[in-house]
């Protein structure tokens, strides 16, 4: 690979070995894909994957960090622009729903879910996940804690209420990779809006 290559000629060589690993990620799994694997599904030499990356690490890193960042970019923006704790989780559960069914997301679920799986075999990727990971739940821990403190939620164990959530979320992923018709992200936003988030509102009462 020549250094000479002009700027956007270089950003489209490495967004297309990205998607290369991405494909081959998808196909075999982080951890059973090569470096070699992604030399031949993205159709350059070995130096001309090299150059861009020096490891699948490091490919890995690059799809899956953004990713995430957007998702909790997304996710502050979206809780700055509401007032009420009732307000941000909705705007939580509606981002969710959003992601799930973005064009993005759904290229890169399958990678999530393989890692989430495996990520123990290499501490650097099971800290990058388990970083992630705990961002986004403290995110809803605070949340949930706010809306107790000022009286709007019932007293509840946040750090569990956020856990069920979180899981509930990841199975849901599977049950989409399964079947995509299995999963209604709308739907589920709204009928957790009108009872979890309902039954956690002090004075209103689930009506099931």
């Amino acid at each position: 690979m020549s250094p000479k290559l002009k700027p956007e000629t270089l950003e489209k060589r490495r967004a297309h070995i990205l998607k290369a690993a991405l494909t081959s990620f998808a196909r075999k799994g982080y951890h059973q894909t090569t470096m070699d694997d992604i030399v031949q599904e993205a159709g350059l030499s070995k130096g001309g994957v090299y150059w861009h990356f020096g490891s699948k690490k490091e490919l890995f890193i690059s799809l899956f960090e953004p990713m995430m960042i957007g998702m909790e970019e997304y996710m502050t923006a979206s809780l700055a622009s509401q007032v009420s704790a009732r307000e941000k989780l909705g705007a939580i559960l509606d981002m969710f729903a959003t992601f799930a069914t973005a064009d993005e997301f759904q290229d890169i679920m399958p990678l999530m879910i393989n890692v989430w799986a495996q990520n123990l075999q290499d501490p650097d990727i099971n800290e990058i996940v388990t970083g992630i990971y705990n961002r986004f739940q403290a995110s809803f821990v605070q949340l949930i804690q706010d809306g107790v403190a000022n009286g709007e939620f019932k007293p509840v164990n946040a750090p569990a209420l956020a856990s069920i959530l979180f899981a509930m979320y990841d199975g849901l992923m599977v049950q989409w990779m399964i079947d995509k018709t299995m999963v209604d992200w709308d739907a589920i936003a709204e009928t957790l809006m009108s009872t979890l988030v309902v039954g956690l509102l002090t004075g209103e009462s689930y009506a099931g």
